[in-house]
């Protein structure tokens, strides 16, 4: 009977000592929204802060997933958490910095993309728990035209993403006869440019999305 008791009471006690060994993370994306126009790849900072005052805690993994289409055009990144974010959180300790990245297709469309990010770990280097999860955006609205002078051509230019857009032409803007550029847009630090020679008749130039 004395063995039994002492068995249970031991067990207990390992309970509660698991219990009071647990850390607890607390993460927050600042910002949690971002443009990504003319961007290929948008960075996301973040506040992690082991709210424990007594133990460690192991940042072991990141998980990203995205919602509806931005499954289509957008891939993590996550390169930037394995090389910045510190593997252990002392107790109480709070890290800012780069958390993960959101590469983004050439092609993508205006819109607002959301996803949710995830840290993973625990009390060892082998914990996978679900720490704490926070949502984010990134907006693609529609592009802007410019159009430059460069080496006596005339350059017009859009950022990309997002993608999908087709210039237009027209001459005479009392009329709607907008007619589609055949000109191949040359894609060069995150903008579409189409280069054209000057003339002396007035044209202007619209971006059309379907």
């Amino acid at each position: 009977m004395r063995n039994r008791t002492f068995t249970i009471k031991a067990a207990l006690a390992l309970a509660l000592f698991t219990m009071s060994s647990r850390a607890d993370l607390a993460f927050l994306v600042t910002p949690a929204a971002q443009s990504g126009v003319g961007s290929n790849e948008v960075f996301f900072t973040g506040t992690l802060t082991n709210t424990s005052p007594t133990d460690e805690l192991f940042l072991n993994n990141i998980q990203i997933s995205f919602t509806d289409e931005a499954t289509n055009y957008f891939v993590a990144d996550t390169n930037a958490f394995f090389a910045n974010v510190p593997g252990i959180l002392l107790a109480s300790e709070t890290y800012i910095d780069i958390v993960f990245g959101i590469t983004i297709a050439p092609a993508t469309p205006p819109g607002q993309y959301y996803g949710t990010v995830t840290i993973q770990g625990g009390t060892n280097i082998y914990a996978v728990t679900n720490m704490s999860s926070q949502t984010f955006q990134v907006s693609l609205p529609p592009s802007a035209l410019d159009i430059t002078l460069s080496g006596g051509n005339l350059v017009v230019s859009w950022p990309s993403p997002p993608g999908g857009f087709t210039l237009l032409e027209n001459s005479d803007l009392t009329t709607t006869d907008w007619v589609t550029m055949t000109n191949t847009p040359v894609f060069t630090n995150g903008q579409n440019q189409v280069s054209l020679l000057p003339t002396d008749a007035s044209e202007f130039y619209l971006l059309e999305y379907p």
